[in-house]
């Protein structure tokens, strides 16, 4: 029999089929949009991530870029939350196998495996902030509509902000003036630290930026208004040892994503490897830069093992840990961090 199509986990690609791999914890992905989708249903798509192992999810909420207020997002997403609910009811009643972890869990690690995929709907959040792109608009509206959405219930932090150097050729945007983006930046940042609440950084440069200057500029931010003791997060992290090394000597955690899979990334592999071990992080960023072997599909949640399988195993490779106590550390961590129970 056939798997119903809103319920698998196989994705195909050049006539090639790629099935998820089996968890090896219990899997947070930190940073998803779930509203940036091109093709694909987000309520679907956070029932196939519970079916896949998944049993935490942060999702972001920017007033700019997704044009509506913070109450009619948390509405959306209590939305997706209760249709997918329905949508696991149905695939559990039909009988859909969840993918359980391939091997024998021991310890903490198998106390923490929830085999109802269901337990995801209580770990859902989303995190309040304008993305850089957004600083030209940034006005005292905009900073009491983030402030107004720190208060919901689903609300678990501030983000993402940050700096984009970047000129993004693809859609044509310019990177604003950057002590604009540094001045908003600083305006998000001091609403996490006086809330104590974990805030998620996008920094971006040039290619060829040597200097690293996105980066550069965040550290000297994140030193003038500090670190809010909730957390910090440098999200999609694709530099280099140095530059983690770094930003973990300020406390911050480093997320991953499926771009530290790509083959020619091997510098954010090993600032992979190099991390410690209560500051690393899991993300998909979905809909963007799925992972190896299916890179140039769109990314979803679901995807999120072909990660965790590919940095647990490199790391395990260089330091000789085990792969699934790698996976169930950085579990702890995104509890932590944004596992607040809805």
């Amino acid at each position: 029999m056939q798997t119903d199509p809103r319920f698998s986990l196989v994705f195909a690609k050049k006539k090639k089929e790629f099935a998820v791999p089996a968890p090896l914890a219990p899997i947070a992905d930190t940073h998803a949009h779930l509203m940036s989708f091109w093709d694909k249903d987000p309520a679907e798509a956070i029932a196939r991530s519970a079916l896949a192992g998944v049993r935490q999810m942060t999702t972001i909420w920017d007033p700019l870029a997704d044009h509506r207020d913070a109450a009619t997002y948390h509405e959306q997403l209590v939305g997706w939350i209760d249709q997918a609910r329905d949508l696991l009811d149905q695939a559990l009643a039909a009988g859909v196998a969840p993918l359980e972890p391939a091997g024998e869990l021991i310890g903490p690690c198998a106390d923490a495996w929830d085999s109802n995929p269901r337990a995801l709907l209580s770990r859902i959040s989303f995190l309040a902030g304008v993305h850089p792109y957004g600083a030209p608009e940034y006005t005292d509206d905009v900073h009491a509509q983030v402030l107004e959405a720190l208060d919901s219930p689903l609300c678990s932090g501030v983000g993402e902000i940050g700096l984009d150097y970047h000129f993004d050729a693809e859609d044509n945007i310019e990177a604003a003036p950057h002590q604009m983006q540094m001045d908003v930046m600083a305006r998000q940042l001091s609403l996490a630290v006086e809330r104590n609440l974990p805030v998620e950084l996008h920094l971006r440069h040039e290619a060829d930026d040597v200097e690293r200057s996105s980066h550069l500029d965040a550290y000297n931010v994140l030193k003038r208004v500090g670190v809010p003791a909730a957390g910090c997060v440098l999200h999609c992290f694709g530099e280099d040892r140095a530059t983690m090394e770094r930003f973990c000597d300020l406390g911050c955690h480093i997320a991953f994503g499926g771009a530290a899979t790509f083959k020619r990334n091997d510098e954010v592999r090993e600032a992979f490897a190099a991390c410690p071990l209560d500051l690393l992080l899991f993300e998909t960023d979905c809909p963007y830069m799925a992972p190896e072997p299916i890179r140039g599909l769109e990314c979803e949640p679901a995807m999120i093992p072909w990660t965790v399988e590919a940095l647990t195993g490199y790391r395990s490779s260089v330091t000789g840990e085990d792969p699934a106590q790698i996976a169930y550390a950085v579990w702890r961590n995104s509890l932590k961090l944004f596992g607040r129970q809805n």
